[in-house]
């Protein structure tokens, strides 16, 4: 059999047959034998067999880093749920194939493994088909990981659980063939309501909850908006069609038109592939309009394919969710630091007596014991599930409220009781260059830094608290940095015949519920630096601000430029023999030079 046989896509069941929680795409054996079979022939030609090799590995979920002959393996989480097998799974694999020993929770709800050689890769994706995973179209130019907010279904400000509508679209996007080859990837979100808790403006193609009545019946369906995206060109996404049904599937079919559209190029030919750096979908909604690329939408709509019937209400099946049968362990007395943990990590859901707990993963990192013991923690306390959330941590949903005392003594035990969830020590990174091929910086060095130093300022401050920091190592910015209210992104200047490592940071991003609002670069500053920056950055806050005045609402009036020459103290680097450290990267022993490699991304 051939490569481009192969990788053919052909038509599998949509559902699996064993609906445990979880279990949300259909894996197919074939899919890993195909990667098994052509990472053997490409071991005995590597040069011949590069590019076509590398799109298949790919669309397999299966990603290079920047260290050679090591993978990174992409697990594939719509809506972030997990089960407690899986977890325990994910343990082992960390355990016995990471070089790193640890997962990494992404800011797309992924779980990442790294490290991983690529002979090992058909067992490690084995292992997670076993327990009902696959990490198919994680990667490569494909419709990506669709993220949701972590609380869909227990919330009580969303309009209905968008997680079955979520779960159908993502069935019918996998191994969809209009998905397999796009001119490059696209990103997905799925809101409960006004709120917008899943981002989406900033998002290729977004779904927010709407109910609308008509005779008296309440009627489901979602706002759809398209082309939103960080990265060098940030912007936000434009509502594509304000009222889309959900029920019968139709806002389906309007995202399978809108792909058409982007991978006919919006009619331009070579407009978006002849540069895929600028091959996103944000790109072509720009150059046309959102008129005319909706009237080219209708165009597809109008064909037969579109008004083809979806088995909804199989597509939509999930197991339920709910507690842990019988009583809610306690007998734990609460400690001193117990009420704060609640104040910070503990949302009360609609369901009374049932909380939704998050988990403070510091930089979205898991060792396989950790792995193991939220496996057990999962079990005794919420029903055996969980859900991974954009801010790199994990939530526990339909945890008795009587049980959180015992909760919380389990959490420390493995290393995860801080009481930080939301707050400015609560930093998300990307990998950075741990791993990745684009890195420019260590975001997770960095980021460790300043939660460090943000806990030794002891923050008392609410509105402190309250500020949010991202860091990512390049301007691709995969830890959302452009959306924080201090946003980092990874770049590098000369300086004394040298290179420094250095972040830009960006000031008054809105967060996921912002609309859109993005950061405004503001400074660079020599990566060693950082911590002290932001400390600074927050004295001046402090000082000026006016009461009950939020970080961003300050920003916004005072203008982020203005915060800029507050910092030249910590611009200027001294020779090398008087601030070598300066001349060094988080974590590294050696003089900083700038190395990446060529994206797989855009491959």
């Amino acid at each position: 059999m051939t490569l481009q046989e192969s990788i053919e896509v052909r038509e599998h069941p949509k559902v699996p047959v064993d609906l445990k929680p979880g279990h949300v795409f259909v894996t197919v054996d074939e899919e890993i034998e195909n990667l098994e079979r052509e990472a053997k022939r490409f071991r005995k030609d590597e040069e011949g067999l590069l590019t076509e090799f590398m799109g298949l590995r790919l669309r397999q979920g299966v990603y290079g880093q920047r260290q050679d002959d090591n993978q990174m393996i992409r697990i594939k989480l719509p809506y972030g749920g997990l089960n407690a097998e899986q977890m325990d799974a994910i343990g082992k694999i960390a355990e016995n194939y990471s070089g790193l020993r640890r997962g990494h929770i992404t800011t797309r709800e992924n779980i990442q493994i790294h490290f991983v050689n690529l002979d090992d890769s058909p067992t490690v994706l084995r292992m997670l088909q076993d327990v009902g995973l696959t990490t198919r179209e994680a990667c490569g130019h494909t419709v990506r990981n669709i993220t949701g907010c972590p609380y869909a279904g227990v919330s009580d400000h969303e309009l209905f659980d968008v997680t079955p509508y979520l779960a159908a679209f993502g069935r019918v996007m996998i191994r969809n063939p209009i998905g397999q080859n796009m001119p490059r990837k696209i990103k997905p979100a799925f809101s409960c309501g006004p709120d917008d808790c899943a981002g989406t403006p900033f998002h290729d193609i977004g779904f927010i909850a709407k109910i609308k009545m008509e005779d008296g019946k309440e009627i489901r369906g979602f706002e759809v908006t398209v082309g939103g995206g960080t990265s060098t060109m940030v912007r936000a996404a434009d509502t594509i069609y304000e009222f889309v049904t959900a029920e019968d599937g139709r806002y389906i079919r309007v995202a399978e038109a809108i792909l058409k559209v982007f991978d006919k190029e919006g009619g331009i030919p070579g407009f978006l592939r002849k540069n895929l750096n600028k091959a996103r979908i944000k790109f072509i909604v720009k150059k046309l309009g959102i008129e005319e690329f909706r009237r080219q939408v209708e165009e597809e709509l109008a064909e037969p394919w579109a008004w083809e019937p979806l088995d909804m209400s199989a597509l939509k099946q999930l197991a339920p969710e709910g507690p842990t049968p019988g009583e809610a362990p306690n007998g734990v007395q609460p400690g001193p630091d117990f009420d704060r943990w609640v104040k910070t990590n503990v949302t009360r859901q609609r369901q009374d007596g049932y909380v939704a707990v998050t988990i403070t993963i510091p930089l979205g990192n898991i060792t396989p014991e950790q792995f193991y013991g939220l496996g057990k923690i999962m079990r005794r306390f919420s029903g055996g599930n969980a859900r991974t959330q954009q801010n790199q941590n994990l939530v526990l949903r339909w945890v008795h409220e009587a049980s959180l005392p015992a909760l919380l003594s389990e959490l420390k035990a493995i290393g995860f009781g801080d009481s930080e969830a939301g707050l400015i020590s609560d930093t998300v990174a990307c990998p950075g260059t741990d791993s990745c091929k684009l890195g420019i910086t260590s975001s997770q060095g960095v980021a460790g830094a300043i939660t460090e130093e943000v806990k030794k300022l002891g923050v008392d401050d609410p509105l402190v608290n309250a500020i949010d920091i991202k860091a990512s190592g390049c301007p691709n910015g995969c830890s959302q940095h452009h959306l924080a209210a201090i946003g980092l992104q990874g770049s590098s200047f000369s300086a004394n015949g040298a290179t420094i490592p250095c972040f830009d940071i960006f000031l008054g991003g809105g967060g996921y519920i912002g609309g859109g609002k993005f950061g405004v670069r503001v400074s660079r500053i020599p990566t060693k630096r950082i911590p002290q920056a932001i400390g600074k950055i927050i004295s001046i806050y402090k000082e000026q601000r006016n009461d009950g005045e939020d970080f961003v609402a300050f920003i916004d009036r005072i203008g982020p430029k203005t915060i800029d020459p507050m910092l030249s103290e910590f611009k200027d680097v001294g020779p090398i023999h008087e601030e070598i450290d300066v001349y060094m990267d988080w974590g590294k022993e050696e003089l900083f030079q700038v190395i990446r490699g060529e994206g797989e991304c855009a491959v």
